[in-house]
């Protein structure tokens, strides 16, 4: 592992000191970035740029804002409750069975000593849920069809379930807040 290019060295003061970066950002913004950037089965470069490109865009507006938006609209609209749904759609349906085959494909991963490919299975997950939660639009659906809004949500809700276990072994205290608010 380099910084900016170069050797870590810290006689030359070329060097990041865990203390330091922890004042600065959470564990789960290092491990994910170790994870999913750092030497696997080569070099890699550490870069200011890229570990914050990553952490804004990756984690922050992909999971975070999944996971945000989410329980803020079911604290607001159902009471802080899961609730109940109705019949799923097919749609419905395939992201949760996406999010639960994600479990075994990560797992596997993590046993076969590919954290990276773990993580990006993962956080592929996430994307598609992302995807899920845009067309669907409990936000919008609230107010014409509130059971099937529930559907959504309930549907959601589930899938971030899911997808807390696939990445607590990236993110141990994110998944344990989420634990948390989650009602366990």
């Amino acid at each position: 592992l380099t910084m900016e290019s170069s050797k870590f060295s810290s006689s030359r003061g070329h060097v990041i000191y865990v203390r330091d970066m922890l004042s600065r950002y959470q564990p789960d913004a290092l491990r994910y970035f170790i994870a999913v950037a750092g030497p696997e089965s080569s070099d890699a470069d550490f870069t200011w740029s890229e570990f914050k490109r990553r952490t804004n865009d990756e984690l922050v507006a992909g999971w975070g804002n999944l996971v945000n938006r989410m329980i803020g609209f079911a604290n607001k609209r159902f009471d802080g409750v899961i609730p109940q749904p109705g019949e799923l759609s097919d749609e419905d349906k395939e992201i949760l069975a996406k999010s639960v085959a994600a479990l075994t494909s990560v797992g596997d991963l993590i046993d076969a000593v590919k954290l990276r490919s773990a993580l990006q299975e993962a956080m592929r997950v996430v994307q598609e849920a992302n995807g899920y939660l845009d067309r669907r639009a409990p936000w919008k659906l609230i107010k014409e069809d509130p059971a099937d809004a529930a559907t959504a949500v309930y549907t959601i809700l589930r899938v971030i379930d899911n997808l807390k276990i696939a990445l607590a072994p990236f993110l141990p205290f994110t998944a344990q807040q989420l634990h948390t608010m989650l009602g366990y």
